[in-house]
């Protein structure tokens, strides 16, 4: 990815550049982006450690639990040094701060709708894990190549980047493995 420094602006126009489409556009800006796999990697790695010795609504409420509670203190270390910087703490910029990361809500729910969806069809939990951490991999490699495209790279420095960016929900699902 080129490094450039981009506008608080950038990435606003979700459908601009190479790669505007799929599911890398979906959260467009470095910020959008930054909370979505934060987002689901922390879902999968409470899932992993949720499912050794949970039930299914146990794995759901401690993902959802920890993913909102890693949320909100995120959100709030991020208004509180607004704050410290001087910044105006109105309702408005709050609820902005709020929406702003969404994204890493978004994106460890997704996973979570696949385990519920695979149990529901009869799968035994630890496959039903495992078929929501493959999701989880591969919505990380495609957050992986959707920026890099975005950013300027070719088709094959972004399947770089999208193999980087998997990488790391291979690294959950080993740890999975490993602990089972």
């Amino acid at each position: 990815m080129n490094g450039a420094p981009r506008s608080p602006g950038a990435g606003s126009d979700r459908g601009a550049g190479p790669g505007g489409t799929g599911i890398g556009s979906r959260w467009a800006d470095e910020r959008e982006l930054a909370d979505a796999i934060h987002g689901t990697v922390v879902g999968s790695a409470v899932m992993v450690a949720a499912s050794l010795h949970g039930t299914l609504g146990q794995v759901v409420i401690a993902v959802v639990a920890a993913v909102v509670v890693y949320w909100a203190t995120e959100r709030y270390a991020e208004l509180l040094a607004a704050g410290a910087r001087g910044r105006v703490l109105d309702r408005r910029s709050v609820l902005a701060a709020l929406r702003h990361g969404w994204p890493m809500l978004e994106s460890a729910f997704v996973p979570v709708i696949v385990l519920l969806v695979a149990s529901a069809l009869g799968t035994e939990l630890r496959a039903a894990v495992l078929a929501a951490l493959c999701l989880s991999t591969a919505l990380l490699a495609g957050l992986g190549y959707g920026a890099a495209r975005r950013a300027g790279a070719t088709v094959a420095g972004a399947l770089g980047w999208a193999a980087m960016s998997a990488l790391l929900g291979v690294a959950v699902i080993l740890l999975k493995l490993a602990l089972h």
